[in-house]
């Protein structure tokens, strides 16, 4: 029989520390991880909160959005006259219609940066809001579910995560668990989570995606 070397007795003795070891892993050692993932944005806009607070912006900048509707139409008419006259029209008369049309297309484009920009400010404060008590209650739901950690999954566009199996999102869950707390603070009914246990949330959040009225 082939004697081992000492190196190789050192080697096979260490071996069979490594594995004892591990076999001697109390079970109450062993972490069970659960992992799932979040399109937090996503889950913002499919709130009824959120829904319901930008259904009543596009409500608010409804004749705003008629007002440029109409200058944009009046824009094109006046598009449509200066082309179709052609040469029918004198030096003057065109070049008055011209500065008109001037006019009406610097007038157009400053009210519509205006609406633009109006319509975006007020709708990311909407998000901001909803996501600041949205990621509140996601730490309490996070909890009371036992996930070890809650990961960004992203758009399909735009994918955070690339893969995970369907039941390892909770994006629909969350937004009705959120929706169910929602409508029993505003009801009075006390079936909203243990607020003891709340961690405050970041001061600045993920940007609103949100559609502008």
């Amino acid at each position: 029989m082939r004697r081992l070397s000492a190196v190789q007795l050192l080697l096979a003795f260490s071996t069979l520390g490594l594995v004892g070891s591990q076999a001697q892993v109390p079970p109450s050692q062993l972490v069970t991880q659960n992992i799932v993932t979040l399109s937090f944005n996503a889950a913002v806009l499919q709130t009824a909160e959120a829904q319901k607070a930008l259904a009543g912006l596009q409500s608010r900048f409804a004749p705003r959005q008629a007002q440029l509707q109409a200058l944009n139409d009046e824009v094109d008419a006046l598009r449509k006259q200066i082309s179709a006259a052609g040469d029918k029209l004198s030096d003057t008369e065109r070049e008055t219609r011209q500065q008109s049309l001037d006019r009406k297309e610097r007038q157009l484009q400053r009210q519509a940066e205006d609406f633009k920009n109006d319509s975006q400010s007020e709708s990311q404060q909407v998000f901001q809001k909803v996501a600041q008590r949205l990621y509140a209650f996601l730490q309490i739901y996070s909890q009371q579910h036992n996930y070890t950690a809650v990961l960004e999954r992203g758009s399909d566009a735009a994918p955070v995560v690339w893969y995970t199996a369907n039941n390892m999102d909770i994006t629909d869950q969350l937004v009705k668990a959120y929706n169910a707390q929602s409508s029993a603070v505003s009801s009075g009914t006390p079936d909203s989570p243990n607020q003891g246990s709340r961690t405050n949330p970041p001061k600045t959040l993920p940007e609103s995606p949100s559609p502008h009225p």
